[in-house]
């Protein structure tokens, strides 16, 4: 062999023998650091209670929601149902005219039915119930219907669209959109009695 090549064999060697020199001192420092937290007690947490029966609940405000939430609802307009955005389908002029036809009912039910709900339900509770509780929830579930309403016609069948059979359409949305109401209703209630139990 060529003295060059031995001398560079020989600094590379030098250079990797200081390299691991190197690791192993750091090797020794962690192992080090590792064995004084392991000795410190003073950084361990004990056991964390929560007393939430103790809490107490003065107001609740929010949104009662209806089948989908407020964030998934915002997202829609960004899908892609075959080749089309649903934000552009929802703006055809037929699924204007279908929402025209849902509202009415829809809004008749929201006025009449669902306060009466709330009172049976407080009634079989034992409870009873503030008009202007009751007046926020059913602005509340308004406030939401022309989404439901969007979002069940955008789930309408491009050839469900142009079918002869328009009010059976509005009178199946119509029912879908009672049923998730009365659903949001039970669940508002059994929440609250969880609520005025102290398990929530």
């Amino acid at each position: 062999m060529h003295p060059y090549y031995v001398q560079q064999v020989f600094n590379e060697l030098r250079t990797q023998a200081l390299k691991l020199q190197q690791l192993e001192k750091q090797l020794e420092e962690l192992q080090k650091d590792v064995e004084i937290l392991k000795n410190n007690k003073s950084a361990a947490i004990g056991p964390i209670n929560y007393h939430f029966e103790q809490l107490k609940i003065e107001k609740l405000e929010g949104t009662l929601n209806i089948g989908i939430t407020p964030n998934e609802g915002n997202n829609l307009d960004e899908a892609v149902v075959n080749g089309q955005t649903i934000g552009s389908q929802s703006q055809d002029a037929e699924k204007q005219a279908l929402s025209e036809k849902i509202s009415p009912p829809l809004a008749a039910y929201l006025q009449n039915e669902v306060p009466e709900q709330f009172v049976r339900r407080a009634r079989e509770r034992n409870a009873n119930i503030n008009p202007q509780y009751l007046q926020m929830v059913t602005q509340d579930l308004e406030q939401q219907m022309d989404g439901r309403i969007e979002e069940y016609l955008s789930q309408l069948p491009v050839a469900q669209e142009g079918r002869d059979n328009i009010e059976e359409v509005c009178a199946s949305i119509v029912a879908q959109i009672k049923r998730d109401i009365d659903t949001a209703v039970q669940r508002h209630m059994e929440l609250e009695d969880k609520r005025k139990a102290g398990l929530v």
